[in-house]
């Protein structure tokens, strides 16, 4: 990997190039009973479950008809533990005081976060699996809460993958890694701009037909700005570029180029991991 100061002159060079950009957003959605895995995008700014105090629950009782159910879990974002959710409101005479995140764990209801009764997203966390468990699925769901303490029926659920952050070394007899892909970069920067150039090489032996490349930027005041020759696209730190029509198939051997303009704040790391269809790319 390669990176250099040009000034501005490639400014002028990036700028013309940029004119075939094609920048779309790019959105991770879930429905009821689908898996929502870690490497989805790192969720965007929204209320973080916090100590929102709720009235005492309230025994059902004919003076005090519970709410409606709030919708189901929707536009599901992961990222490492964090899981933001979103769902439609719920409704009821005496008025939401909060909404609760729930799950069933281990045969016992518990309370994975709360939040106010105005509030229809949000974030919460989940707790990393244990020790060497590769990963553990939690079923989400919402139920609202009223002013006088009575509860909802539950909203119905969605399932979360959470991932074991665990790095483990490779074992002596284990076979070298099988290299897939490879990722050729080359990045000027100037004052609070960048340009980078990315080459796609397929290592392996059959055609890759349809690729998405992701990486992140290390330092948070990295952004895209647009590109070129891919579907471009950030959420958090993590970009990610999508092929387009012409170049979706990359022979055995073969690379495409591909690249974006962007803007940072002083500090332009190169990201260091590069995926292709989520297997790691050399580079």
């Amino acid at each position: 990997m390669t990176r250099s100061r040009t000034g501005t002159g490639a400014w002028i060079t990036a700028a013309l190039l940029a004119g075939a950009a094609i920048v779309a957003p790019a959105a991770a959605r879930a429905t009821a009973g689908t898996t929502v895995a870690y490497t989805t995008f790192p969720p965007s700014p929204s209320p973080t479950a916090s100590p929102t105090p709720c009235p005492a629950i309230q025994p059902p009782s004919e003076q005090n008809t519970p709410p409606t159910a709030p919708g189901t879990p929707q536009d599901v974002q992961v990222f490492l533990t964090q899981v933001l959710l979103r769902w439609a409101p719920a409704s009821d005479a005496d008025g939401i005081a909060c909404y609760q995140v729930r799950e069933v764990w281990n045969g016992a209801e518990r309370v994975v976060g709360t939040f106010a009764g105005t509030v229809t997203s949000g974030s919460v966390y989940l707790p990393w699996p244990p020790g060497t468990t590769p990963s553990q699925v939690h079923q989400l769901y919402v139920v609202a809460v009223d002013t006088k303490g009575a509860v909802s029926p539950p909203s119905g659920s969605v399932s979360v993958t959470i991932y074991n952050d665990i790095v483990y070394p490779p074992s002596p007899s284990a076979s070298p890694a099988v290299v897939t892909c490879r990722v050729t970069v080359s990045s000027s920067d100037w004052w609070s701009g960048m340009s980078t150039s990315i080459t796609i090489t397929n290592a392996t032996e059959t055609p890759v037909s349809g690729w998405r490349l992701k990486f992140i930027f290390p330092d948070p005041g990295q952004k895209l700005t647009t590109g070129w020759s891919a579907t471009w696209s950030q959420a958090g730190s993590e970009v990610t570029a999508a092929n387009l029509d012409w170049n979706k198939t990359i022979a055995p051997g073969k690379s495409v180029t591909i690249g974006f303009l962007g803007s940072h704040t002083g500090s332009n790391p190169s990201p260091t991991r590069y995926t292709l269809n989520g297997a790691s790319c050399a580079s």
